[in-house]
């Protein structure tokens, strides 16, 4: 599946302990690639303090002013940047071989899946292909591609329904999709759950799903982080 890739601030994704691929072409015109680790981040100077690169079990440190491009590696995705190698040396504070190099305000995400899911309870309702009537759901999860959906209406795998759904300042209306999945009925709720699919969605509204669902999760994140 083809990578997926969206602008996102840096200071939202790039944190300490965070592993880093640093990719060099030396004067022979080999291309390196080095691996590093993010020891601190100083956004407001536009700046990261990263391990020295090794390559091959050595460290390697880069003349300053040299161009490198910077592999940021988390779950699922990768963060991706070019970057300018500002100094190095060792660290007054932790006795490390440390290397300076320059970070933008935003940074590319790819996405090594092409939809990242999240729990996100939502309120919407559908309709059937060739059947009046218009029924409410819930969802459990959501993502650019689709959703877990809950509602009190028994569907068959492979219906096609039209779902209204409202994400705040985006909004899916009339938007095809079709059941994928039945997951089972709920006990606890009394709703049967299925997998969704959106179907036949524009670019410019993927990309604004892929954004939102984004979004989303740097809050649930942040919302982890204060507990």
């Amino acid at each position: 599946m083809a990578e997926y890739v969206v602008r996102v601030n840096a200071r939202d994704v790039i944190k300490p302990g965070m592993p880093l691929i640093i990719e060099f072409e030396d004067k022979k015109g080999e291309k390196l690639k080095m691996k590093s680790t993010v020891h601190d981040t100083h956004f407001d100077r536009g700046t990261l303090k990263i391990a020295m690169p090794s390559y091959q079990g050595r460290f390697l440190p880069l003349p300053r002013g040299e161009f490198v491009h910077v592999t940021v590696i988390a779950d699922k995705v990768v963060y991706a940047f070019n970057s300018r190698v500002l100094d190095y040396g060792r660290d007054q504070e932790s006795n490390f071989l440390v290397m300076y190099i320059t970070v933008p305000e935003q940074v590319n995400r790819v996405q090594r899946r092409r939809y990242v899911r999240i729990p996100l309870v939502l309120n919407g309702s559908f309709t059937i292909e060739n059947e009046e009537g218009r029924y409410p759901f819930l969802t459990r999860d959501f993502s650019a591609g689709g959703m877990l959906m809950c509602s009190s209406k028994l569907l068959k795998v492979g219906q096609i329904i039209y779902v209204d759904l409202d994400l705040g300042d985006l909004r899916l209306s009339n938007q095809k999709a079709q059941i994928v999945r039945y997951v089972g009925l709920n006990q606890a709720t009394g709703f049967h759950e299925y997998g969704v699919q959106f179907l036949d969605v524009p670019p410019e509204l993927e990309k604004a799903l892929v954004s939102y669902v984004f979004q989303q999760e740097i809050k649930l994140r942040r919302l982890r982080e204060e507990v």
